[in-house]
This record gives C-alpha cells, sequence and structure tokens, in this order.
C-alpha cells in the first residue's frame, strides 16, 4: 500500500511539472520558440496596427502558410510569400489568409484562428495566432549567424 502511494505521488509530480513545462499554468508568453529549418524575417502587423520585426518567422514551427483551397489543402513556402492578409470569416474559428506571391500572384486560404505564429525579435521572443493578426510582411531569408 505504501509503495503504490508513493507511485501515486510521484506519478502526480511527474505529470504537474509535464503540464509546467508545456505552459497550462496561465502563461503565454513564449520562453523558447520553435527552430526552424531556414530562417526567414518578416514584419507582423497585428489588429491594433502595433509592428513587430521578427526572424526565425514560423507558423507552428514551419516554414510555410499552410491551409485549405476548397476541398484540398496546400502549403506555400515563406520564400515565395511577399505578404499574407488575413481577414475574418463567417466560422469565428477560422481565418482567411490573402497571400500574395513573389511573381505577383495571389493565392487564398483558410487556416486555424489558433494556429501560432512565432518570431525571434531584438528584445525576445514573440507568439501571435493569426486571428490576432493583420497582415505580415515577408522579407525574405536570412542567412543563418
Amino acid at each position: 500500500m505504501r509503495r503504490l502511494s508513493a507511485v501515486l505521488v510521484l506519478t502526480a509530480l511527474a505529470l504537474a511539472g509535464v503540464a509546467w513545462a508545456n505552459g497550462i499554468t496561465g502563461s503565454d508568453a513564449p520562453s523558447r520558440i520553435p527552430v526552424p529549418a531556414q530562417i526567414h524575417a518578416a514584419t507582423v502587423y497585428d489588429r491594433t496596427g502595433a509592428a513587430v520585426d521578427v526572424t526565425r518567422v514560423t507558423f507552428n514551427g514551419e516554414v510555410f502558410l499552410y491551409g485549405t483551397v476548397g476541398e484540398g489543402t496546400a502549403t506555400v513556402p515563406f520564400e515565395r510569400l511577399a505578404e499574407a492578409r488575413v481577414e475574418p470569416t463567417d466560422d469565428p474559428k477560422k481565418r482567411v489568409v490573402f497571400g500574395v506571391l513573389r511573381d505577383g500572384t495571389n493565392v487564398r486560404l483558410v487556416v486555424d484562428d489558433d494556429l501560432p505564429c512565432y518570431g525571434e525579435t531584438s528584445y525576445g521572443y514573440y507568439k501571435i495566432e493569426v486571428g490576432k493578426v493583420a497582415r505580415i510582411v515577408f522579407r525574405g531569408a536570412v542567412p543563418r549567424p
């Protein structure tokens, strides 16, 4: 019985540690961000008009924008994107992203409202959900330091 109690206590402590490390303790502040395969720079404009210059920009750790086009799915690599404008949809859990490619063509993707966008600023790490973004201007690839 004593052994079972000890195992249960240790399991509870381990689960609490995992929960704390994964950020369910109430803080959304990014203490780290995904390390992307390529480094891209961008300026993120939120719905309040604030502009944040970032490098190592990703969508959920990926260096491409992904979403649905009609009944299918598509990915657009950052090196092809010049700008992405985010607009609401009839579904509050979705956003439509109007992408302008570097060759001037346009693409329209529907993405999840809570898709995280990460980046590194001159003062620390940055995270914002797509639903809070107005637009992103992609400045291109950056050489690794």
